[in-house]
């Protein structure tokens, strides 16, 4: 009997359907049995990998080519994961960590901020922070340099010069008029003009610690560049905020700095919290004109001969973001300069007269972010190829890394979360948290990895100023390469199925189900 119709409009048999769709599901290709997984874990395979007798026939070329790269990553990845440890250790160790010294006799400092296109409100609380140093007021000055257009100056000079009288302040404004593309020129500029020898460099929206101006003038020397520390606040409190707090806190302070500084390690300064005097930044060749600044001077004092101090007291704190759009605009931005900087400084470090303990360690610092974002987004497509070539076992030696690596990983938050027990997390709160981080990843080393690759090729960005405050919450930005990356996993979910192809799709919907999941979190 013929469906019914109406005129030449067919109406489908509803009963066929899914008659036809049962039969699919039925027929769906079944993943390995036991007894398979046994044999093959038995027999001489193993070596070679266990893969499903219904796999689809695929190059061993093609798949050497694949566990190759991969097996790199896995093998950097547990190096790295292995120098946090330690890291962390000997933090766990040092409670009380470390404390820099502080000057009894003040000397002379000069406080440079540079600014541009930030509301006038922000730059007052910033002057007003000064106010708060226990030093001298006659001992310091406060440079503010602008790369504003005339007219917004000219209401930063004067909101400087009437707000530093109110505070008894020795500050003022100056406007630079050309000479380069980014604040490293300025900061070159502003340090001709500043007063005095000795030059800290302050993000306009950092948070000073009292003592700070005294632990500048213990420390600094000719051959010394002091790092003050850095942390981080929210200033809207939302999910991501808090998310992104516990990264900044605890795997960036302390691990990626104090637990790096009381191993003994390298470090290299970020941007706010640089103290130098005038001689060792002339020197090291002083501020390069580019997005990586803080990388660039470091590493030339580095090679000029100088060395970098960690100070251990309360470190200076700046503003985080607290939304998704604000975080992937920054993190692509570090992505690029580790990229930039490896490429133009790695061949010349590795020359120097370093201990090679120390070159070792700054090669895994500078590779940090390259290698954490190249192997989040290389894993998934390990994990879809190994599950479409059949494979249930990889074959042994990616199996053994791929162990090393879990193992690895456990040790790291076993003692991540020794940490954050101290200050009040639970266990479960503080794997919650890790595990939300990573999804985050996940989403946001898509852009991440095209400046990564654009850091190997090219010197220079747009550079474009993280948005803070409330003007977060009306910044946004297009999320075409997650929702890209979303609909093809789920174009391949779906293809799998109609494949008839069980542990491809299965895998494919682990994916996606992730995304999914990180889409919101992007929202929060």
């Amino acid at each position: 009997m013929s469906p019914p119709s109406l005129g030449n409009v067919a109406f489908p048999n509803l009963s066929k359907y899914l008659e036809n769709i049962t039969s699919i599901l039925h027929n769906v290709t079944a993943p390995p049995n036991l007894s398979e997984i046994v044999g093959c874990v038995n027999s001489s395979n193993l070596a070679e990998g266990c893969r499903s007798p219904y796999a689809p026939h695929i190059a061993s070329s093609n798949i050497f080519i694949i566990y190759f790269i991969y097996s790199i990553l896995l093998f950097l990845d547990i190096l790295l994961t292995i120098q946090f440890i330690k890291y962390y250790r000997v933090l766990l160790k040092r409670s009380a960590g470390f404390r820099g010294a502080i000057a009894e006799d003040p000397i002379p400092i000069s406080f440079i901020v540079p600014i541009k296109n930030e509301p006038l409100e922000v730059i007052q609380a910033m002057l007003m922070r000064f106010s708060d140093l226990d030093y001298p007021r006659d001992a310091f000055e406060v440079l503010f340099v602008s790369d504003d257009e005339p007219s917004a100056f000219a209401k930063i000079k004067a909101l400087v010069e009437s707000t530093a009288k109110d505070l008894g302040l020795n500050a003022r404004a100056v406007r630079r008029t050309g000479g380069g593309r980014y604040r490293g020129s300025a900061f070159n500029w502003a340090a001709d003009l500043a007063k005095h020898d000795v030059l800290v460099f302050l993000d306009v929206d950092s948070r000073i610690p009292r003592d700070a101006a005294r632990r500048v003038a213990a420390q600094v020397d000719d051959s010394t560049l002091l790092f003050l520390g850095w942390d981080g606040y929210i200033s809207l409190f939302t999910k991501l905020g808090k998310l992104l707090k516990f990264v900044y806190r605890y795997f960036i302070l302390y691990g990626a700095y104090l637990g790096r500084a009381l191993s003994g390690d390298l470090i290299l300064a970020l941007g706010s919290g640089i103290a130098v005097k005038k001689s060792l930044l002339k020197r090291a060749g002083g501020f390069c004109d580019c997005v990586a600044d803080d990388y660039d001077i470091s590493l030339k004092v580095l090679l000029a001969g100088g060395r970098i101090v960690y100070d251990g007291g309360a470190p200076i704190v700046v503003e985080i973001p607290s939304t998704y759009y604000a975080f992937r605009k920054q993190f692509a931005r570090w992505v690029f300069n580790s990229s930039y900087v490896i490429r133009k400084y790695l061949p010349s470090l590795l020359k120097s007269r370093l201990p090679l303990r120390h070159k070792i360690s700054l090669a895994l610092n500078l590779m940090q972010h390259p290698l954490l974002v190249t192997t989040t987004v290389f894993l998934p497509i390990v994990g879809l190829a190994a599950a479409y070539t059949g494979y249930v076992i990889p074959p042994l030696p990616v199996a053994i890394l791929e162990a090393a690596l879990g193992v690895a990983m456990l040790v790291l938050l076993w003692h991540v979360v020794s940490l954050t027990k101290r200050e009040g997390y639970g266990m479960l709160e503080s794997l919650a948290i890790a595990a939300q981080n990573g999804v985050l990843s996940l989403m946001i080393d898509i852009t991440a990895f095209a400046y990564m690759v654009m850091g190997l090729f090219r010197d220079a960005i747009t550079w474009r100023v993280t948005p803070k405050g409330s003007s977060q919450l009306s910044f946004k930005e297009s999320l075409a390469p997650e929702l890209a990356y979303t609909g093809a996993v789920a174009a391949v979910f779906i293809w799998a199925l109609l494949a008839h192809m069980w542990t491809f799709a299965l895998s494919a919907l682990a994916l996606l189900l992730v995304l999914i999941y990180g889409l919101h979190l992007i929202k929060s």
